[in-house]
């Protein structure tokens, strides 16, 4: 967009792209603009600001309104917004690139709390004017998804409370309205400047949102998925969705609807939830902003109905102990792995997160009455370890790929550059190299299959097949894919 001046149209490596509409775009371009350059931390900040949002938006909802003594409340909120920041997926993946789920998560998120929040006040003005308007933005950062949420949210708990007809409110027609201004201003300026028919634009959101799903890909492999959901988010959760078996006891249900916090929590959660349980082909940062409505659950059920005695709650936090043990002893695997024993200092940095997860380990051990609290601390340590140790290596590998793309970008500066067919672009992997080309030279690396004269092209092995050539220099695409610099001589 910065580089075609169009900021209304999306497009990659110079064609169209309907995925998803562009408020995530104009964020990251802002924070481009604001530090006058393209580097990892202009693109990353906007996700980290986020990220801390996020954060803040659960601590504030959960300490006003989760049902514990005013003493602990706070307490409690933090460790509910901890467990969604430190979690496995966002610790160690998620929280590492400019993620657009992250603030999709926050808006999601909001809006579905903002339900919660105006219904407690029967203020439904604020409540459906708010809430879709964070849905448009949610819209234009994601698609479809947004309004998926919103629906289902607001079905689930109008019915569950037995207000059906508060979905007939004034302020609901208003609300949509509102929703329908916001996004379609965007697209009313988007057809303005593209020749582009409605039907295109809506077909690819709308594939979007159901190519992961049951009409894709049958009934066969989403019985299977339906089985081995629960245990896919457990894994990619870990530690906290272990306290999912708290919930697994006679009487936790009238626990759940006793406390109407909680029930909401827990109602939004199970209606939102099985769009992706159904859906065979699902990623997990898609559910992180579902998150703080199962974690604020099992937080609330962990503090206030069990006891450090109760058989569940004993057997998870041994499963912590013996894991947070193993990683403590793992720790020194790294001073031999081939791809971590490079590191600069690795055998002091080994050394001193082996000493803080060890303290971390004891504490864990010591607190029997908090050892959630404790886990926090064991996850931010293992980030510490991930910062010093794996990092490194990953920066190595992306440098590697900066300065391959870089080396082309300043050979053929001057002259005209294009991916050829499929080789760039074909996959979101290459994108590493579209980004560093497009960016040094300052012009957009298009796809063409159209052979030029006076032209370079960026083309691989598959590309080339039968085509005459001359080879002008080699280069690695983004993961280890070889490609060529390239001149036609068959035009």
């Amino acid at each position: 967009m910065m580089l075609s001046g169009d900021y209304i149209t999306p497009t990659l490596n110079g064609e169209l792209y309907f995925n998803k509409p562009p408020l995530y775009n104009w964020i990251i371009i802002a924070s481009y603009k604001l530090f006058g350059n393209y580097s990892s931390f202009t693109l990353r900040l906007p996700m980290v600001a986020a990220l801390l949002l996020f954060g803040l938006t659960i601590f504030g909802f959960v300490r006003r309104y989760m049902p514990v003594r005013a003493d602990r409340s706070s307490m409690v909120a933090f460790v509910v917004a901890m467990m969604v920041l430190t979690n496995g997926r966002v610790l160690i993946y998620d929280s590492l690139w400019s993620s657009i789920d992250i603030p999709f998560a926050w808006l999601t998120y909001s809006a579905m709390m903002l339900v919660y929040h105006f219904d407690q006040r029967r203020n439904y003005w604020a409540l459906f004017l708010a809430t879709y308007t964070l849905t448009a933005l949610g819209f234009l950062t994601k698609g479809l998804p947004s309004v998926v949420f919103q629906g289902f949210t607001l079905l689930s708990w109008f019915v569950y409370t037995r207000q059906f007809r508060r979905l007939w409110h004034p302020a609901h027609f208003v609300g949509i309205g509102l929703f329908l201004v916001i996004t379609g201003s965007y697209y009313v300026a988007y057809f303005s400047r593209n020749q582009i028919p409605l039907e295109n634009v809506a077909s690819v959101l709308f594939d979007e949102s159901t190519k992961r799903t049951v009409v894709t890909f049958g009934v066969g492999e989403t019985l299977l998925h339906l089985l081995t959901f629960p245990f896919e988010m457990i894994y990619h959760f870990v530690p906290y969705l272990l306290l999912i078996c708290l919930l697994f006891r006679r009487g936790s249900l009238d626990q759940i609807k006793a406390e109407p916090f909680i029930a909401f929590n827990a109602i939004i959660f199970l209606a939102n939830v099985l769009v992706y349980w159904s859906s065979p082909q699902v990623y997990a940062r898609y559910l992180i902003g579902l998150l703080p409505l199962l974690f604020t659950v099992l937080a609330y059920f962990y503090y206030e109905k069990s006891t450090p005695a109760h058989s569940p709650r004993k057997w998870v936090e041994w499963i912590w102990l013996v894991l947070t043990g193993i990683v403590t002893i793992g720790c020194w695997v790294a001073i031999f792995h081939p791809k971590t024993r490079v590191v600069d200092g690795i055998i002091w940095k080994t050394g001193l997160v082996f000493i803080l997860l060890s303290a971390s380990t004891w504490w864990l051990w010591q607190d029997t009455e908090n050892r959630l609290g404790r886990m926090l601390l064991v996850m931010v340590v293992v980030r510490i370890g991930i910062n010093w140790i794996a990092l490194p290596g990953r920066l190595a590998s992306r440098q590697f790929y900066k300065n391959e793309s870089e080396r082309i970008a300043r050979k053929t500066i001057g002259t005209p550059l294009y991916g050829y067919r499929e080789t760039i672009g074909s996959t979101g992997a290459t994108d590493v190299n579209s980004f560093h080309i497009a960016a040094l030279r300052g012009q957009i690396l298009r796809k063409t299959d159209r052979k030029m004269a006076n032209v370079y092209y960026i083309a691989d092995s598959v590309s080339l097949l039968g085509e005459r050539y001359e080879a002008i220099d080699t280069m690695r695409l983004f993961d280890r894919h070889p490609a060529r610099l390239v001149r036609f001589t068959d035009r």
